[in-house]
């Protein structure tokens, strides 16, 4: 009945503001240009042809984020381990720095930082390779249109002579002899196209626009970080005796990690993993927030020209759905042609690697622990000079921007004169970036909402509190935040919800998000698990779409879609529209972790309950529950963590968000200079916020772990 309610208003609504369904306008023509192509693609043709052209670039965005990342992530792992003290905790502060600052804000800095720290085209000579703030520019390899097929064969046959080598077919020489054979009479025959000065910019060669740039890098970085945890992991879980039986070959530390534990870790590292490859697909969808072209970006385009939402917002969930499970299958199958499980490597106990401290209270022994874990050895010793000379160097021109050469009072054209830090900009913007939009002669509300959210947070830390008065007591300070930032009450005047912005608003969608998230997530943990296929597969199809669907699709359905599915009549602002889909986005990876608890409980336990005369629902709520959420709590604070950064991208659907009001601080011409200074504040804010959750997180485990 509910259901037929919706479409039925669904229908009415769709009459009333002539809006047609179908698919239909696929074929029409798109009358929009698309800055960049793998294919060819002209205003003229179909909007089809323009939603292939963001579909390949989405494609080529996240295999290379998919390349890149995996890459880095290895690399800042082999660094984690490394014996070499200074190095192991540089990695780990890499780490920890981008795993708390939230997706978003590292691509904003990563955009601003090469659109207004690199030079304008056109300034100083063009070399080979040229990069400026329109981009990267490369040497491009030209052939004639009747040297493509032939080209094609040729980089087919380099791939079999690849295989050949690595089945030991063929030895390197001859490989590599074979294939410069093959490929030098298209080099000869092909032509190169250099970079070189036009007159509104660099043209010729290949172009990598900024955008391309920020988002392959951010991308990159990002899920570098959680990947480099993963295969630490998996690499600690190999056992000790593998490379104790390495050594008694012959072979050396490197070819033991690279030969023996690496391909072992792999196995256990694959699943996890190819949860990071998925995200970073679905993370892909954040060039629309930086104008690049991918898929979402060009659905974005297509719906505002023909209102077609509806479709619009299907294409994306199909889309990102079958991409997600495309690069299951796929994984899947090659980790069980090579013998691996994809389930995870059960039993395997991990050990620890943990760094000698440093003796601080112990002046005397601080020469034997400098040698033994800086200098030990030529190689670890020029390891530790390299180290030191760059992190001087890095450390001299930080604090040397950030204090000596910084500008503490004063305005703009004080700080155009100096080279540092512009300190002024905060004390000028610091209310802008922290409330935004509300009433600056209201702000005392705004900021009494953060601080009441905040004080919460805060007490969470008090493990007295860990019972169901913590959670009456976030319901009671999201009720106070709201009725301050609204008003209407006690003599507070009203103040409409488009006017509410900044940290109130961050801190409000992430809080009403994970409260309001954990009772569905319990019914969908356990609807999941019911026998009932009426409630078992509404369950899973609701959690498989929104697990495999960005964020921003979500948002855009939450956005565009609900309005359509209310009474013409009611007036529902973009904020509550906002926190019911960050609800449900919630819930569905809420319910995912609650359900890892379910499956940890005894199955004996149900029977005791059942042995005792209760009831299914009272053996749920008060034998099962209570243990799956204490193992649970651990995974529910990290979801919590995600929550917090996930809200950064509301900004996309107009809400003015803590970082939505940073962007705004520099719009004006004399403080846009100083990007750097607004986001190293709003950085700060959210790695603090993170950083004491990711401790909550680790403080529960601990309290767990000995209660256990």
């Amino acid at each position: 009945m509910a259901a037929y309610g919706l479409f039925a208003t669904l229908a009415d609504n769709l009459a009333d503001r002539n809006i047609r369904t179908g698919f239909g306008f696929l074929f029409d023509r798109a009358g929009f240009a698309i800055g960049e192509t793998l294919i060819a693609y002209a205003p003229g043709d179909s909007y089809a042809a323009a939603l292939a052209v963001g579909l390949l670039n989405t494609l080529l965005i996240s295999a290379l984020g998919i390349i890149f990342s995996t890459l880095l992530g290895l690399a800042v792992c082999m660094a984690r381990l490394s014996t070499n003290w200074l190095l192991a905790r540089l990695s780990g502060l890499y780490i920890e720095l981008v795993r708390n600052i939230p997706l978003l804000l590292q691509m904003f800095v990563w955009y601003a930082a090469l659109l207004f720290g690199l030079p304008a085209p056109g300034q100083g000579d063009v070399g080979a390779v040229d990069l400026d703030n329109r981009g990267l520019h490369l040497p491009a390899l030209t052939l004639a249109d009747p040297v493509t097929p032939l080209l094609l064969i040729a980089l087919a046959a380099c791939a079999f002579l690849f295989v050949a080598y690595r089945r030991k077919y063929v030895g390197a020489g001859t490989a590599l002899a074979l294939t410069g054979i093959v490929i030098l009479p298209f080099l000869l025959w092909g032509a190169i196209d250099l970079p070189r000065a036009g007159r509104f910019g660099t043209i010729g060669g290949l172009s990598l626009s900024t955008e391309f740039l920020t988002l392959v890098a951010g991308l990159s970085v990002y899920a570098s970080a959680y990947l480099a945890e993963i295969f630490r992991g998996a690499i600690l879980a190999v056992p000790a005796g593998q490379r104790e039986a390495a050594k008694a070959l012959g072979l050396s530390p490197a070819q033991a990690m690279g030969r023996i534990v690496v391909p072992q870790a792999l196995r256990i590292a694959i699943p996890p993993m190819t949860s990071w490859h998925l995200n970073t697909i679905k993370n892909s969808s954040l060039g629309v927030a930086i104008g690049y072209p991918e898929f979402v970006s060009v659905v974005d385009t297509v719906i505002s020209q023909t209102g077609q939402a509806i479709e619009g917002v299907g294409l994306i969930v199909l889309t990102f759905l079958l991409l997600s499970l495309s690069l299951s299958l796929v994984t899947g199958l090659y980790a069980r042609r090579m013998g691996w499980s994809v389930t995870g490597q059960p039993g395997r106990s991990i050990q620890t690697a943990t760094l000698e401290p440093f003796p601080l209270r112990s002046i005397a022994a601080w020469p034997s622990w400098i040698r033994r874990n800086l200098f030990r050895g030529g190689r670890q010793s020029i390891l530790t000079v390299l180290i030191l000379a760059l992190a001087a160097l890095a450390a001299g021109k930080g604090l040397s921007w950030l204090l000596i050469d910084a500008t503490y009072s004063g305005g703009a054209a004080e700080c155009r004169l100096a080279s540092g830090a512009c300190w002024p900009f905060l004390r000028e913007n610091a209310r802008l970036i922290l409330f935004g939009t509300y009433p600056e002669a209201e702000q005392w509300r705004s900021a009494a909402a953060a601080a009441i959210l905040l004080s919460c947070l805060a007490l969470s830390f008090v493990p007295r509190f860990w019972s169901s008065r913590l959670g009456l007591a976030w319901l009671g300070a999201i009720a106070i935040a709201m009725l301050l930032l609204r008003g209407g009450v006690a003599g507070l005047a009203y103040v409409p919800m488009e006017k509410w912005s900044g940290l109130p608003v961050t801190l409000l969608l992430a809080s009403i998000a994970v409260v309001g998230a954990f009772p569905l997530a319990i019914l969908l943990a356990f609807g999941r698990r019911s026998a009932r296929r009426g409630i078992r597969w509404p369950s899973v199809a609701f959690i498989e779409l929104v697990r495999g669907t960005p964020l921003i699709g979500v948002l855009f359905l939450a956005a565009v879609l609900f309005p359509l599915f209310v009474p013409s009549y009611l007036s529902i602002d973009s904020l509550p529209r906002v926190q019911l889909a960050l609800i449900l986005f919630t819930a569905a990876y809420m319910a995912e972790v609650i359900r890892g608890g379910l499956l940890a409980v005894p199955g004996g336990q149900a029977e005791a309950a059942q042995a005792l005369g209760l009831a299914k629902w009272q053996a749920r709520r008060h034998i099962q529950l209570p243990q799956a959420l204490k193992v649970s709590v651990p995974g529910l604070v990290n979801t919590s963590i995600s929550e917090l950064k996930n809200t950064t991208l509301v900004l996309i659907v107009g809400v003015f968000d803590l970082l939505q009001t940073t962007r705004l601080s520099y719009v004006e011409a004399q403080w846009r200079p100083y990007f750097a200074e607004a986001y190293l504040f709003t950085g700060a804010i959210f790695f603090l916020l993170c950083f004491s959750l990711s401790r909550l997180s680790m403080k529960i485990e601990r309290k767990l772990y000995h209660a256990g």
